[in-house]
Order: C-alpha cells, then structure tokens, then sequence
C-alpha cells in the first residue's frame, strides 16, 4: 500500500452540501433557509441546542440523574494478593491495614475478594468474606475471622400501616368466690331496708304536716291558706302526658 491510496473508512467522511446552485439542484433559491425569519439571516447565530424558545434539553434534564441510595454501605474493598507483604503466621487487624497505607479508610466495613493467590498464613479480621478468598486462606493455612458489625442506631418512627398492632396483656380476672357472698347478702339487705321503712312511715309524714301548718300561720290573716292545699293535691294528681287527648 502505497500513501496516496490509503483511504478512510467507507462512510466517516461525506460531501458538503453545496446549496445556491440552481433550482435544479434542489438546493437553489433560499438554499434550504427558507422564507423570512431569524434563520433566513446571514448574522444568525443561534446555540445547537435552540429549541425554539423553550427549555432546552440541557436545562430540562436533572443535574444528578439516576437514583442515589442515602443508606448505601461503602466498603472498603481488599484483594488477597496485597496481603503478601506482612509475614507468615501474622495476625492482620483493620488498623494495621491502616497503617501500611493498604486502605485509606474502613467505611461501612472491610471486605475482602479472592482476587489473586495467598502465600502467607495469616488470621485475617474483616467485616465480609468473599466465598473465594475464604477457601484461599483457609488452603494457604490461615483463618478467616468475621468481625461482627452492630446495628446502626436509627431514630424511632411511627409503626406501618400493615404492621399489627402489638397485643396488650389481659386484666386478671376477680375471683367468683369474693362475688358469690355479695350475691346472697342482697336478700337479707332488702329485708333489713323494708323493715326499717315500714317503721318509719308515720314518723315521715309527720314532720311534713307539722312544717306546712307552721308556713300557713305565719302568713298574714287576709291571705288563705288555700295554695297548700292546692299544692298538694296537685302533688298526688298524676299529670296528664302532654300531647295525647284524654281518654
């Protein structure tokens, strides 16, 4: 291949279109402006993303697309290989990965990936597992030791619609043998109250006469003493109920 035939590739590069040369051409006349307007002017100088007026795209679309989870735990990510450099039989901890410069930073965690091969036999103490590394420490003699991460501390929330409602213990039941004796006193009380009205009946009224002929005297001696009896008599009378005609 010589350098005057080397070509680009078939498609990348296409003829500028040539407009102004013609009504034959398709292209002639208004040489595909159009008639009038802000684009038929030759010191138009408008964005590529004009639309017209209105928003444009660029404005339109979100500034961080895409669903981003507040609660995302971020570990700090450890391949096998890396842990070659401490020595045989060492015990590995989260700080002294921190010191070696190994992580910058334990985060939600340590996690470490079977990425490569283990040539030492070392106690690892990490957060996550992977199920490769694991196998590979534990052929190369090692032990891989779970630290155990609390619960975060959330604050507390009103309980869900669907969650059920938590069951409250039952009042303890009264005994019925306190009751049963309250229940046969009832009788005997009754008796006790008839006997003691029957014996104060006379004694009742008594008062009552007294104290209406004390009132008639002390009135003066024009007025009658009629309204007492009247109202006593009404007193006895049973009134008729109101809307209902007399039979």
């Amino acid at each position: 291949m010589k350098l005057h035939e080397i070509q680009p590739a078939p498609g990348s590069h296409h003829s500028r279109k040539r407009v102004g040369r013609g009504p034959g051409s398709g292209h002639g006349k208004t040489s595909t402006r159009g008639q009038k307007g802000q684009g038929a002017r030759t010191s138009v100088n408008l964005p590529k993303t004009f639309e017209g007026g209105q928003t444009r795209l660029t404005m339109r679309t979100p500034k961080l697309r895409g669903f981003h989870n507040k609660w995302r735990k971020r570990f700090a990510v450890l391949n096998l290989t890396r842990l070659n450099r401490f020595d045989d039989g060492a015990e590995v901890l989260p700080e002294s990965l921190l010191e070696a410069g190994i992580i910058k930073d334990v985060g939600a965690g340590i996690k470490v990936l079977g990425t490569g091969d283990l040539n030492r036999r070392l106690t690892i103490h990490a957060h996550r597992f992977s199920v490769e590394a694991r196998r590979k420490i534990e052929a190369a003699g090692g032990i891989a030791a779970v630290i155990e991460v609390p619960p975060p501390i959330r604050e507390k929330t009103k309980r869900a619609k669907n969650q059920p409602k938590p069951v409250r213990p039952a009042p303890a039941e009264k005994s019925t043998a306190v009751e049963k004796p309250k229940a046969a006193e009832k009788p005997e009380a009754a008796e006790k109250s008839a006997e003691k009205t029957r014996g104060t009946e006379p004694v009742a009224e008594a008062p009552a006469t007294a104290r209406a002929a004390g009132k008639s005297k002390q009135k003066p001696a024009g007025e009658k003493a009629e309204p007492a009896a009247k109202a006593s008599s009404s007193a006895d009378s049973v009134k008729p109920q109101k809307g209902k005609k007399k039979g």
